[in-house]
């Protein structure tokens, strides 16, 4: 649900660039709060390789933070990071539209990398070498490349806005809808857009 919200917010009000910008902050914090699972006062207590199996309320409440933190950050990263590239590419432009293609490709490329890098070289630096190490080194990973957007931002394009909120129209069409629901559909209706078919042959001799 949160990145319906996000992308809402997006052309709504704040804009792509913001909208990534405040969510990526929040998800730096994220990250952050994942990171201090290494932090040994918030470990599990631990007799004789027998640890408690429940937690304190703090550790509890830090646990579902750092869940609601997560869904909070990513949904207004993951749709607009991807649409605010897009922008930078001009579709009246043959070869900035072919780029543009290359983008996504180049795109999910590196987030399917990702994924496999997090499958495979996280999880056996987590299980051998510690969480601290393995919770850190994404967010190293992250930290530069927010560093990296932010730098570009003096030559980003910027796409308009919609001034008109969508909440507008939506609430509109249910409403028309709930109003008209007991209207009978024409059996053969009229052709409000376009004009009646004609046939060819009698125009083609007049």
């Amino acid at each position: 649900m949160t990145p319906i919200l996000g992308a809402y917010l997006a052309d709504s009000y704040l804009g792509r660039y913001w909208t990534f910008t405040i969510s990526s902050l929040i998800y730096v914090l994220m990250v952050l709060l994942t990171t201090v699972v290494s932090i040994k006062s918030l470990k599990p207590r631990c007799t004789d390789n027998i640890c408690d199996k429940e937690g304190s309320s703090s550790k509890t409440a830090m646990f579902y933070i750092a869940l609601y933190v997560i869904a909070l950050g990513a949904g207004g990263t993951k749709p607009n990071i991807s649409t605010f590239g897009a922008d930078q590419f001009d579709e009246l432009d043959p070869h900035e539209k072919e780029l543009k293609v290359s983008l996504f490709n180049w795109w999910f490329f590196c987030a399917f990398l990702g994924g496999l890098f997090a499958s495979l070289a996280l999880v056996y630096i987590q299980e051998n070498l510690g969480w601290g190490l393995g919770y850190g080194i994404p967010t190293v990973g992250l930290l530069l490349s927010l560093i990296v957007f932010y730098l570009g931002t003096p030559i980003y394009r910027h796409k308009a806005r919609n001034l008109k909120s969508p909440t507008t129209d939506v609430f509109r069409v249910i409403f028309t809808a709930m109003a008209n629901w007991r209207l009978k559909v024409l059996e053969h209706p009229p052709y409000p857009n376009e004009k009646p078919p004609q046939n060819r042959n009698a125009a083609r001799f007049r």
